[in-house]
């Protein structure tokens, strides 16, 4: 059944908040208090989003989006790419779990 397994990442996606921080605001001379400030959230939440320290909610994503000029999708999608990653090194490594054990067989 691996042969079905999709590609899987072997290193740990970049969080969006270091994209953030080091495609959106350094190049841009942009301060994370009034990065923040802009995006209406408090600078310790936009500071723990650039250290790995909180998510990105749709919500954030909303408002990264509409201040950034890009789309909610590409914060919600680094993040979501980011916590599968997490979640599926805490689920491997369970022992107890049956890989496989109701999969349909493959299709000839």
């Amino acid at each position: 059944m691996t042969d079905q397994i999709p590609l899987v990442r072997n290193r740990r996606p970049r969080e969006p908040g270091y994209l953030l921080a080091t495609y959106y605001l350094e190049p841009r001379g942009i301060s994370v208090t009034r990065f923040a400030q802009a995006a209406g959230l408090t600078r310790k939440h936009v500071s723990n989003i650039i250290h790995g320290h909180a998510s990105v909610t749709p919500e954030t994503a909303v408002r990264f989006a509409l201040v950034l000029g890009t789309e909610p999708h590409y914060w919600l999608n680094l993040q979501n790419a980011v916590d599968l990653f997490d979640a599926r090194q805490r689920v491997q490594s369970n022992p107890t779990l049956e890989v496989g054990a109701f999969a349909l067989p493959a299709a000839e």
